[in-house]
C-alpha cells in the first residue's frame, strides 16, 4: 500500500510540473542550449555588419525595405547574461514608448532590463530568436532580431545611434566600463570563481553574480542608456 502511494504521489508531481510548464506565457522564449550562438564577451560588436545601428540602450537596429525597424539585444548583453535564460516579450500590437521595457533577460531568478530606443507599435515577434547572439543573425527576416517595430518619428532618432567603426567603438568602450563594474564585484567577493586571465569577462558571468550586481548593471547601464 506504501509503495503505491509513492507511485502515485510521484505521478502527481509530473503531472503539476507538466501541467505549470504547458501554462507558461508565450512571450517567455527559453534560450537554453543557445549558448554555442553566442559571440565571446570581449569581441562582441568588433565588427558590426553594414547597415546595423547600435543605441544607448544596448539595442541594435536596421531598416526594412518599408522603412519598418527591426530591433534585437547587442551579443555582448546576451554573452554577459549567457544561458540557459530566457526571454520576456511584448506582444504583437503593443504600442511602446522610447524608454519603456522592451525586454527582460532573465536566468535562474535574476534580470536585465532592456529598454526601447524608439517609439511605435510592434508588428511582429521573432520566435526564433532565442540563439541570436550573433551578428550574423542580423540578416534575414529570421535573424537574431526581436521586434519588428512601425517606429514614429525614427529619423528624428537615427542621429543619436552608432554606425561602422562608431558602434565597434562604442561597444568597446562600454565593454571595459562593464568589465571594471563586475571587476568590483569579484573583489566585493560577489563571484565565487576566478575572471578569466586578463581579468575578460566570461561568457555567462552574470550567471556567477548574485541579483544585486544584476540589479546595480540594470540601474547603471540600462535604465539611464540616452
Amino acid at each position: 500500500m506504501v509503495m503505491v502511494l509513492v507511485v502515485l504521489t510521484f505521478a502527481a508531481f509530473i503531472a503539476l510540473d507538466y501541467f505549470v510548464l504547458s501554462k507558461r506565457p508565450a512571450e517567455a522564449l527559453s534560450m537554453a542550449g543557445a549558448g554555442a550562438a553566442l559571440e565571446p564577451v570581449a569581441v562582441a560588436g568588433q565588427s558590426v555588419p553594414d547597415g546595423v545601428f547600435l543605441q544607448p540602450q544596448f539595442t541594435w537596429s536596421r531598416f526594412g525595405a518599408s522603412g519598418e525597424v527591426y530591433l534585437g539585444v547587442h551579443p555582448m548583453l546576451l554573452g554577459l547574461v549567457g544561458s540557459p535564460s530566457a526571454v520576456a516579450f511584448l506582444e504583437v500590437g503593443k504600442r511602446i514608448v522610447k524608454g519603456e521595457p522592451l525586454a527582460r533577460l532573465e536566468r535562474a531568478g535574476r534580470k536585465l532590463t532592456v529598454r526601447s530606443p524608439v517609439t511605435g507599435v510592434v508588428e511582429r515577434v521573432n520566435a526564433s530568436a532565442q540563439g541570436g547572439a550573433r551578428w550574423s543573425g542580423a540578416e534575414g527576416n529570421d535573424g537574431a532580431w526581436l521586434y519588428r517595430i512601425q517606429a514614429d518619428r525614427v529619423g528624428d532618432e537615427v542621429p543619436r545611434w552608432f554606425l561602422g567603426e562608431q558602434a565597434a567603438e562604442w561597444t568597446r568602450r562600454r565593454y571595459h566600463e562593464l568589465r571594471a563594474y563586475l571587476q568590483e564585484a569579484v573583489a566585493a567577493g560577489h563571484l565565487g570563481t576566478v575572471m578569466a586571465d586578463g581579468g575578460e569577462l566570461p561568457q555567462g558571468i552574470l550567471g556567477e553574480m548574485d541579483e544585486s550586481v544584476w540589479t546595480g548593471l540594470d540601474d547603471r547601464f540600462l535604465a539611464h542608456s540616452d
